[in-house]
């Protein structure tokens, strides 16, 4: 009989202990960061396709190394360019329902540009320059294919 009550005791733990563990992973599973990477559309020259998608939950280095680069990038003054961009990259927290970085990126002879767009509508950017290992982890990840 006591042995009996011994068992319960240990099966009734175990299932609290396993909701318990199941409850967390699930409560605990959202992404907190996501990086999209944007295309103009060839047909439709307004519309932007973000094929990439990269979160915290399965690409964490991804997104840390990504902040790192726009936190390194060295300002410009004066600049602007009139071609379309090569990439748009944009980091948001989907957790929070907040864009956090909206940007687009040209891959020049000169160097890599990043117009950081920081107002509504793009009518307000500024412009930053990266260095070259930085432009080469961008193309790298994103699997960027120069004409």
């Amino acid at each position: 009989m006591k042995s009996l009550k011994i068992i319960y005791v240990i099966i009734v733990v175990i299932i609290i202990f396993l909701s318990g563990y199941f409850l967390g992973n699930i409560k605990n599973s959202k992404v907190s960061r996501e990086i999209r990477i944007g295309y103009n559309h060839s047909d439709y020259p307004d519309r932007i396709d973000y094929q990439n998608v990269f979160t915290d939950g399965d690409n964490q280095e991804i997104i840390d190394n990504f902040l790192m680069i726009y936190l390194q990038k060295e300002k410009i003054e004066n600049l602007y360019l009139e071609q379309d961009p090569d990439i748009y990259i944009r980091v948001t927290s989907p957790k929070r329902s907040v864009e956090l970085i909206d940007s687009k990126v040209w891959f020049t002879k000169e160097g890599t540009i990043i117009g950081e767009r920081i107002a509504e509508g793009w009518e307000q950017t500024e412009y930053y320059r990266i260095d070259e290992d930085d432009a080469n982890y961008i193309k790298k990840t994103v699997q960027y294919k120069e004409d």
